[in-house]
């Protein structure tokens, strides 16, 4: 008897650690043993300041519903209140039609558009299983297309893990790496009208990206780790 009710009593133990794990907008035991901290809380923009794109004088705001991170439609971009330059970033994004047009930008000051200041991971709608090119999803936009479409359709959620250090840059969606390179490495300074990645900023935001047309893009589970 002792040995069925401690089998299940760990048995509720796994499940309940489980459940902590997979509830959005939480950290795990191993990740803040890591080392690592939320940037969206689940309810609020706490932490996050709004910026215009292209000089758009009434963007849509940005808001936290049912625990997604969203916007209305507008030229503008989400950025972190803080700045970072090495780090580890892991969210959870969602397209929500196949017009959806958003982004990660990494990075990014305040002043200049932050695809081209900082960097951006470009995500859209329509290109999920389309071939890798340099402004299809995941492509770190006008430089570097992703190794594989490892992102899937609209409507189902995406795991985005992202390392930035020093000069590497990493990513993985949905557990396969879709980048690993050096952004010095000239192979990667493609993109003939603006600056090369290796001269781009080395400090700036995490932000997101919002465009007047389509769909919005939802965002979860945002946290970081800093990296010395």
């Amino acid at each position: 008897m002792f040995r069925i009710v401690t089998s299940c009593l760990a048995g509720l133990t796994a499940v309940a650690a489980l459940a902590a794990q997979s509830t959005p907008n939480t950290l795990s035991t191993a990740e803040r043993g890591e080392g690592f901290v939320l940037l969206f809380d689940g309810v609020s923009t706490r932490g996050w300041h709004q910026l215009p794109l292209q000089n758009d004088q009434s963007p849509g705001p940005w808001k936290a519903r049912d625990g997604v991170l969203t916007y209305e439609p507008g030229e503008s971009w989400l950025a972190t209140d803080e700045t970072y330059s090495d780090f580890v970033l892991r969210l959870d994004y969602r397209t929500t039609g196949t017009d959806t047009d958003s982004g990660i930008f990494m990075r990014s000051p305040a002043v200049g558009y932050p695809s081209w200041t900082g960097m951006e991971l470009e995500m859209k709608g329509n290109d999920a299983g389309a071939a890798p090119g340099l402004r299809t999803s995941m492509s770190l936009i006008g430089s570097a297309a992703a190794l594989k479409a490892a992102h899937k359709a609209p409507g189902d959620w995406n795991t985005v893990d992202i390392t930035l250090n020093k000069m590497r840059f990493t990513v993985l969606v949905n557990g396969e790496k879709i980048h690993d390179f050096s952004l010095d490495d000239p192979a990667y300074a493609v993109d003939r009208q603006h600056t090369p990645l290796g001269d781009r900023a080395k400090m700036g935001f995490i932000g997101f990206q919002a465009h007047r047309n389509g769909a919005p893009a939802e965002y979860r589970n945002i946290r970081i780790k800093l990296l010395k």
